[in-house]
């Protein structure tokens, strides 16, 4: 654990909405603010939440949903002119097992749709970009994961930022029917060992971050305006 404190913004409707500035990087210095904010779905958004974000001024939006996710539940925020769909799945992707598993698998099938996300966000007009997918945990979590990574964040601090996600939504899902159904190992909501065991994954399998994105088509220059981008 560290002692980092995450930035959360108040968008009403949206439970999971923080700015990651002021995350340590492991040679000193933190995440730049204002640069990368990550968030659950702005389908949730109220019309005050709409406002909120809207006041954000954001740069540049990233919807890591699917398209039926999209047209099933439309984002509020996606007339805005920076509004990307970069969905880090294809349609029949399976999403299997426990927690580790399914990060390792999405990982594992689409090293160029994860690269493609972190190249928007490298690549964005100057001002905040927005990171989400429905919850702003799972495929939220990896795209943040990844980006940080690549700029030398603390691997703790990242972890602890993971986790957090936990805590915020705990409120919609004690909303949820009792009898849903919850796929094989996932019973248990996920805790930072999930994110770190996944980063470990890669660079077991690929020798680094940096690699395992780069085999999916991230660029050098991806990488410089990354840390620009994000290095306070």
């Amino acid at each position: 654990m560290t002692d980092y404190t995450p930035l959360h913004l108040d968008w009403p409707g949206c439970l999971n909405v923080r700015d990651l500035g002021g995350l340590p990087l492991t040679g000193g210095g933190t995440i730049r603010e204002r640069a990368l904010v990550r968030s659950d779905s702005p389908s949730f958004l109220t019309d005050d939440g709409v406002a909120a974000a809207t006041a954000f001024r954001l740069a540049r939006i990233i919807d890591l949903r699917r398209p039926w996710e999209n047209e099933e539940w439309p984002s509020l925020l996606a007339d805005h002119p920076g509004y990307l769909s970069l969905p880090v799945q294809d349609p029949d992707d399976p999403e299997e097992g426990p927690w580790v598993h399914l990060y390792t698998g999405l990982l594992d099938r689409r090293p160029d749709l994860f690269a493609r996300a972190v190249a928007a966000l490298a690549d964005a007009p100057e001002g905040p970009v927005l990171v989400h997918c429905v919850a702003g945990k799972d495929r939220t979590g990896l795209v943040v994961a990844l980006a940080l990574s690549i700029v030398g964040a603390d691997v703790d601090a990242l972890a602890d930022d993971y986790e957090l996600t936990n805590e915020r939504l705990a409120p919609r899902y004690a909303e949820l029917p009792e009898d849903r159904e919850i796929p094989a190992g996932r019973e248990i909501p996920p805790t930072r060992h999930v994110i770190i065991e996944a980063l470990e994954h890669l660079r077991t399998r690929h020798g680094s971050i940096e690699a395992y994105l780069t085999h999916g088509g991230l660029t050098p220059g991806h990488v410089r305006a990354l840390r620009a981008r994000l290095v306070g």
